[in-house]
C-alpha cells in the first residue's frame, strides 16, 4: 500500500529487464523474474536497463474531461380493452456540451397500436392475430465534449524549459447547437396457424436535421476548419421478421426465424452551402487513398478516390519509368453502407438434444482495407512472394525473370503500350506512394455461418433427490 497514484501507465513487451519507479517520495522496482538467454532482447544496448534504452518505449498520458447533463423525463401509456394502446414520453436535457444560449434539447416521442383482429367475429383457424402499429419520436445528436468551446482540447507540454500550450485547429461556429433526429415507423404484425407462424413488417423513415459537421476553411484565419450545423440526411427502408414453429411433437421441435432489411434510400439532402461534398470524420489515413464523403444528392458515405487512372479506352495509365499506376483521385466506388442485411436462425431439438445454427448475410457497400495495403507493402501477404506469369518468384530480380508484370499505356501520351516487370517491393510500395487504393477496395457483401451449436440437456428431474437441488 502506498500513498501515491501511477496514472496512465502503458507498456509493451520490452523483454526481461527491471525498472525503478519513483513517485511521491517512494520508490519501487518492477523486475521481470524470468531468466533466459534472451535477457537483452528488448534493449537497444545490451545490459543498459533504462526505459529510454528499450526498443519500444512506453507512453504515459494524463487527460481529463468534465461533462454534465441535467434532465427532466416523463412517460405514460393508455390502453383500451387490450385492443388499442397509446404510449408517450418526453424528455428535456440541459447539456454542458451545448452553448449557453442553446443549452436545452427537448425531444418527445409517441406510439400507438391497434389489434384489429379483435374486431373480427369468428376467425378462420389459420388466422389468429393482426395488429397495426406506428411511432414517432425525436432523439438528440448532442455535441461532443468541448466541441462548442474555444479552449477544446488544450494541450500543455514542455519544450526544453518552456511551458507551452496549444489550441485546436477547429473554430466552433458561435451558432453551433445540438441537433435532433426524427424517426417515423409503421408496421403490421400477424400470427397464423395457432400462433405457430408470425410475420412482422416495419417501414421506417429517419431524418437527421442540421447535424454538426466539420468544414475546411482558409488557414489564413489561424484555423483550418470549423464546425457548423449543416448536414441533413434522410434514411428510409423496410424490415421484415418471419418466424415459425415448423415441427412440434412430443420428441421433435423445429423453430425457424429469418430477418430481412432493405435500405430504400439514404441521401444527403443538404450540406454546407457552396460545398458539394465534405469528408466524414475518422477513417484510415484521413488524407490518403479512398475516403468516405457526404455528397449532396447521393447516398450517405460515398467512397471516393484511390482508383487506377485509365484512358478513354479503359486502359490503365502507367508511369513508363517506375511502372507505377497513376491515381484517379475522383474515382467513385459507391456507398459504404450495404443495401440489404439479414439472417436465418434454426433450432432443432430431439428429446434432450439441441442442434442450432445461424446464418448472416449482407449485400452492397464498399470498403477500403488499409490493413491489406500494409500487408502487401510490408511483404507479409502471399501475393508478395507468389510466382509471376513466367513461373518465377516475384521477389527474384527482374533480370533473372522475377518481378511483377505491369501492362497499360504510358502516362506520356496515354497511347503507347507499356509492358514491363517491376521489382516486387517497388511494385507494392508504388500503391502506397501513389495513393492508389484500387487493389484493396472490396464489396461488403457476404454470406456466413455465424454460429453452430450442439447441446444436451441433462435430465436432472430423473435423478431422485438431486432434482431438489439442481434444476
Amino acid at each position: 500500500r502506498t500513498d501515491y497514484e501511477l496514472i496512465g501507465f502503458y507498456t509493451q513487451n520490452f523483454g526481461d529487464f527491471g525498472v525503478n519507479v519513483q513517485a511521491g517520495g517512494n520508490s519501487f522496482t518492477l523486475k521481470n523474474q524470468s531468466e533466459s538467454a534472451n535477457t537483452n532482447q528488448g534493449l537497444s544496448v545490451p545490459g543498459l536497463y533504462a526505459i529510454s534504452n528499450s526498443k519500444a518505449n512506453p507512453s504515459i498520458g494524463n487527460g481529463r474531461a468534465e461533462q454534465q447533463i441535467n434532465s427532466v423525463f416523463a412517460s405514460g401509456d393508455l390502453e383500451w380493452r387490450k385492443m388499442a394502446s397509446i404510449t408517450f414520453a418526453i424528455r428535456n436535457d440541459w447539456n454542458s456540451t451545448l452553448p449557453a444560449s442553446q443549452g436545452s434539447l427537448l425531444y418527445p416521442s409517441a406510439g400507438a397500436s391497434f389489434v384489429f383482429s379483435e374486431l373480427m367475429g369468428s376467425k378462420p383457424d389459420w388466422f389468429n392475430f393482426a395488429k397495426v402499429f406506428g411511432s414517432w419520436g425525436k432523439k438528440p445528436a448532442a455535441l461532443n465534449i468541448y466541441q462548442s468551446n474555444f479552449t477544446y482540447g488544450v494541450n500543455q507540454f514542455l519544450w526544453g524549459t518552456n511551458f507551452l500550450m496549444s489550441t485546436p485547429d477547429a473554430y466552433p461556429d458561435p451558432n453551433l447547437k445540438g441537433a435532433l433526429i426524427t424517426t417515423i415507423e409503421a408496421g403490421l404484425d400477424f400470427r397464423f396457424l395457432r400462433n405457430r407462424l408470425g410475420l412482422n413488417i416495419v417501414y421506417f423513415n429517419e431524418k437527421a436535421d442540421k447535424i454538426p459537421v466539420g468544414v475546411a476553411i482558409s488557414g489564413v484565419s489561424g484555423f483550418t476548419s470549423t464546425n457548423v450545423n449543416a448536414s441533413v440526411i434522410q434514411r428510409e427502408g423496410i424490415e421484415v421478421v418471419l418466424n415459425g414453429k415448423a415441427v412440434s411433437t412430443k420428441d421433435w421441435n423445429l423453430d425457424l426465424s429469418t430477418t430481412f432489411s432493405y435500405l430504400i434510400k439514404n441521401p444527403v439532402k443538404e450540406i454546407v452551402e457552396g460545398t458539394p461534398q465534405i469528408l466524414l470524420e475518422g477513417g484510415a489515413f484521413g488524407t490518403r487513398f479512398a475516403r468516405a464523403f457526404q455528397v449532396k444528392g447521393e447516398d450517405w458515405g460515398q467512397l471516393i478516390g484511390g482508383g487506377i487512372k485509365r484512358n478513354a479506352a479503359g486502359q490503365p495509365i502507367v508511369d513508363p519509368t517506375s511502372g507505377a499506376y497513376l491515381n484517379d483521385v475522383n474515382k467513385k466506388w459507391g456507398s459504404i453502407v450495404p443495401k440489404i442485411n439479414g439472417g436465418f436462425l434454426a433450432n432443432l431439438s430431439y428429446k434432450q438434444f439441441d442442434l442450432g445454427f445461424a446464418i448472416d448475410y449482407q449485400f452492397g457497400g464498399k470498403f477500403f482495407s488499409l490493413s491489406e495495403m500494409w500487408g502487401h507493402y510490408s511483404g507479409l501477404f502471399a501475393a508478395t512472394a507468389a510466382r509471376n506469369d513466367k513461373g518465377v518468384n516475384v521477389r527474384t530480380d527482374v533480370a533473372d525473370g522475377g518481378g511483377v508484370r505491369v501492362v497499360g499505356v504510358s502516362s506520356v501520351d496515354e497511347k503507347t503500350v507499356v509492358d514491363m516487370y517491376v521489382p516486387a517491393q517497388e511494385y507494392f510500395h508504388n500503391f502506397y506512394n501513389a495513393q492508389v487504393a484500387e487493389p484493396y477496395v472490396h464489396d461488403l457483401s457476404y454470406l456466413k455461418l455465424r454460429e453452430l451449436s450442439f447441446g444436451y440437456r441433462i435430465p436432472v428431474q430423473n435423478f431422485g433427490k438431486v432434482k431438489n437441488y439442481i434444476q
